[in-house]
């Protein structure tokens, strides 16, 4: 035991973030480089685009008010999960375990994996849009590889090293760049525009719900940015939790990111392209056809900053399953060399057509997520207090809670594609699915037998601060933090971490043997 980092394990996970590891406290980052890095993603292009959808599909006025509800429901699930994620230093997979089992918890690091690949095509897409609308000359396909090649050299930064920085600088180009599109297009059109009393293509009469209702569940599509925040949030330091409460992923973050960047949106769509609203590109073409080549070059600026955040998510959730599925170890540079040659490929299918549904079908499943991760939130004080249990020795492979998930999901999914026989239901399938998902986890969490394993004595207990001593893994000769280790059965109980606890047979299959000899743990008791 000892009460300093391994240096080894400080060397190589610099670049990997803990991707399978508790972050200890010594490797949280000051509260400004956290925010940089997390706020790589404000100036996402499909901000913009979501602004101008939303306003063209049910009016300025109905879309202000749901992004406005959008903002504040945001706020306050972000406040309890930011203070939980920095309170237990885990990411998304491992907190949610505990509901999921081990096995079931990949799920939620494939659903993040896919989104934010998705998210990297998306703006990749935009960028090679802004170079083919200006440029011209070359093929589409041809500046979707050039985007690829160019911008991947960026991608390999890690929240401990420049991702802040490159953030950093970038960050006032954006502003500036975005306050000069909006005022060139005022200029341009001598300030004529019907954007605020734009009524929207679809009729009041044609809407099944409210259009501020339905600006908000089209938000709901989008709850892959709690999950975000909780990667985020892990490396922040307990001192600094209510500035990030409120700040870094709080109000003001998405004060900025949904209504300022929709708002710019809504206009300059509105004022550049009023005879083509719905244009799947028409953000890109506004601000190209506005700022010329400063609008390419901002274009530039607000994709690399956000592609930062969708390659750093993506390559480090297709390793945590990876290593979780296969065994398989790889450099997170590894994978974002292969992220980015998924994306180019997927960039060929023509992304924005496919926007919606992707949208949709990805959103039921993030929102049952959430809900399931709440409702555990809210009715374990225990977990709530002391964060859930995550180490691959003392849970279930697979849980109750992974049939809510994919249950509530299911419920989601078909109301999404039945819009003619559910015409009031379909467009709340998010919220439905959200229902689904809170109401049976609460039944699951109260009556199913718990997802813990009975076993004996806990390396945790037997330290004086699990925070702050460092235990060597008998496999991987490194030492983790006591919060994570577990003893080994099979090893005459030496310690062993959660990374190599998840792949090691022999711990596995000990573990079982072990905790098959006593009763389930009942629900009441976990």
């Amino acid at each position: 035991m000892s009460y300093t980092d391994d240096p080894r394990v400080v060397a190589e996970q610099r670049v990997e973030d803990y991707a399978q590891h508790a972050v200890p406290l010594t490797a949280r980052v000051p509260r400004f480089k956290l925010l940089m890095a997390n706020w790589s993603l404000l100036s996402a292009m499909v901000w913009l685009f979501y602004g101008a959808l939303v306003s063209t599909l049910y009016g300025t006025r109905q879309a202000v008010i749901g992004l406005v509800l959008s903002v504040v429901v945001y706020s306050i699930l972000n406040w309890f999960l930011t203070a939980w994620a920095i309170r237990t230093g885990l990411n998304p997979t491992l907190l949610s375990r505990r509901m999921f089992g081990t096995y079931g918890a990949t799920l939620t690091a494939l659903l993040i994996a896919a989104s934010t690949t998705y998210y990297a095509v998306f703006e990749s897409s935009v960028l090679a849009e802004a170079f083919h609308i200006h440029f011209g000359a070359l093929d589409i396909r041809w500046w979707y590889l050039i985007v690829i090649v160019a911008v991947l050299p960026l991608m390999v930064g890690s929240i401990q090293t420049w991702m802040d920085r490159i953030n950093g600088y970038l960050l006032p180009i954006y502003i500036v760049g975005i306050i000069a599109a909006v005022v060139v297009a005022a200029v341009q059109n001598d300030g004529g525009s019907d954007w605020a009393s734009f009524a929207g293509v679809v009729p009041p009469q044609a809407r099944p719900l409210p259009g501020w209702l339905m600006t908000f569940c089209v938000y709901m599509g989008i709850w892959l940015l709690m999950a975000t925040s909780l990667e985020f949030s892990r490396m922040g330091r307990p001192q600094d939790l209510r500035f990030h409460q409120h700040v870094t992923f709080g109000w003001v973050y998405y004060g900025w990111m949904f209504l300022l960047n929709g708002l710019a949106g809504i206009y300059l769509v509105r004022t550049v392209l009023p005879s083509d609203p719905t244009a799947e590109v028409g953000v890109v073409q506004a601000i190209v056809q506005t700022l010329g080549l400063w609008g390419v070059l901002l274009t530039v600026v607000t994709q690399t900053r956000v592609n930062t955040l969708n390659y750093y998510l993506s390559s480090i959730n297709w390793g945590r399953l990876a290593a979780r599925l296969f065994g398989l170890r790889l450099p997170r540079a590894v994978w974002v060399v292969a992220v980015a040659a998924v994306a180019y490929l997927l960039m060929l299918t023509d992304v924005f057509s496919s926007l919606q549904k992707v949208l949709a079908w990805q959103g039921v499943f993030l929102v049952s997520w959430i809900g399931i991760v709440f409702t555990h939130f809210v009715l374990t004080p225990a977990d709530r207090r002391n964060g859930p249990e995550f180490r691959p020795g003392r849970l279930r492979a697979v849980t109750p809670g992974l049939g809510v998930w994919v249950v509530a999901s299911a419920v989601g999914i078909a109301l999404t594609q039945s819009p003619q026989q559910f015409p009031r239901l379909s467009p709340l399938a998010p919220v439905v699915a959200l229902a689904v998902s809170v109401l049976l986890y609460a039944v699951v969490l109260k009556l199913a037998p718990s997802s813990l394993l009975r076993r004996e004595g806990d390396l945790s207990d037997e330290v004086d601060d699990p925070w702050a001593a460092r235990l060597a893994c008998h496999v991987c000769d490194r030492s983790y933090t006591a919060v994570e280790m577990d003893r080994d059965p099979a090893a005459d109980g030496a310690p062993i971490c959660a990374a190599c606890g998840e792949v090691d047979t022999a711990f596995i299959q000990a573990v079982r043997t072990e905790s098959a000899s006593g009763a389930a743990i009942p629900a009441a008791e976990s």
